[in-house]
């Protein structure tokens, strides 16, 4: 009989290894989704793009707000977030979590500042209201079907004539040491 321990087995990145599967797999996304928690203990999701390069990530994500917005006050001063990521053509999933802080970092927000951000800041990096969430990643899980459409298409078919399931998805723990790096 299968145990919930086999139905769940992912492997385990730390360190290194788990920075270098987020990178690879952040191409995989333009929008995130940002879950803060209220005062009052609601849970709110917002898509947000991700800013910087996928190749620089090192343990941070930056997002790009206002900081009259609801999800910078939840963010503030240490908040427990979770960024979820979801692509569904390639069949890539990402979920991380850590704490937040808002701040208006010029540099920083010079060097990740992309002009697409024109399109809710229309001053630029001169809003006097632009400021960065950052979220400090502690950990996550990854999933992806190796291979994408056409794997799912065959493990979906090899699960139907054999009457069981299939592991075509490579799923793993992803455990990061908190550091300051990126800043």
């Amino acid at each position: 009989m299968e145990t919930r321990s086999d139905v769940d087995k992912r492997r385990e990145l730390a360190r290194a290894e788990a920075i270098g599967k987020v990178r690879a797999l952040l191409p995989s996304f333009t929008t995130a989704m940002l879950v803060t928690i209220a005062s009052g203990g609601e849970v709110h999701a917002r898509p947000l793009a991700p800013a910087g390069k996928a190749e620089a990530f090192n343990g941070a994500l930056w997002f790009f707000v206002d900081d009259r917005s609801l999800k910078a006050h939840e963010a503030a001063g240490g908040a427990n977030v979770s960024v979820l990521f979801q692509n569904d053509r390639d069949n890539v999933y990402l979920h991380l979590r850590g704490t937040s802080e808002v701040a208006r970092d010029l540099p920083k927000m010079q060097r990740l500042y992309s002009p697409a951000l024109r399109t809710w800041f229309p001053q630029g990096l001169d809003d006097p209201h632009l400021v960065l969430i950052t979220v400090e990643v502690d950990g996550g899980v990854y999933w992806e079907v190796r291979g994408g459409r056409l794997r799912a298409a065959a493990a979906l078919a090899t699960s139907l004539v054999t009457g069981t399931p299939t592991r075509s998805t490579d799923a793993g723990n992803l455990q990061f040491f908190r550091s300051r790096a990126g800043h």
